[in-house]
């Protein structure tokens, strides 16, 4: 008897297949009961004149844990099409990355931008990854255009996998997206 693949069926093991490049595998161990992700963000300018300044808290002091994060290639990215369709409707891209990260079960991994996003960008802070009954993705994202004032986002929220997350800011905004690596539980 042979068993045959369902339509829905080979289209989800292709879209499945098609998440993770052979780049995404070369990431270390990931520590007993840790899970890996792919974190994606595109950091884009509202448009129009920026908004009056406002006071700022000073970005939290993290660093990156060593194997902890590996930034990924643009041959990995998920977002590209979204980010066309910002900067087609007049939303200029500050920044573009993603990175795989491992998250201790209970447990929080920060990127820091620095660590992940090309110099230049005006954009400082980081991206955090917190594990428990459910998934959280918070942002310390800073923005200081040629202009030098500093335009701070402080957001922390509940995410769900492969979902697009828009965090928004009079001056700018981030659209984000996680999704869990090949082989990994996608419960959140």
């Amino acid at each position: 008897m042979t068993s045959r693949l369902s339509r829905r069926g080979f289209l989800g093991s292709l879209a499945a297949s098609a998440l993770w490049p052979a780049a995404a595998l070369s990431v270390p161990e990931a520590p007993a009961g840790s899970a890996r992700y792919l974190v994606e963000i595109l950091v884009f300018r509202q448009p129009g004149p920026p908004p009056p300044p406002q006071p700022v808290a000073a970005l939290p002091t993290v660093t990156t844990l060593p194997g902890r994060v590996e930034p990924l290639p643009e041959t990995a990215w998920q977002l590209g099409a979204a980010g066309e369709t910002l900067a087609r409707r007049g939303y200029p891209l500050l920044a573009h990355a993603a990175w795989l990260t491992i998250v201790p079960p209970n447990g929080r991994t920060t990127a820091k931008l620095e660590d992940v996003l090309p110099a230049g960008t005006g954009l400082a802070g980081d991206v955090a990854v917190q594990r428990g009954q459910y998934l959280f993705l918070g942002l310390d994202v800073d923005w200081t255009p040629a202009a030098g004032t500093t335009y701070g986002l402080r957001e922390r929220r509940r995410i769900k996998f492969g979902e697009h997350h828009y965090f928004d800011h009079p001056a700018f905004g981030v659209v984000a997206q996680v999704v869990p690596a090949r082989g990994e539980a996608a419960a959140d």
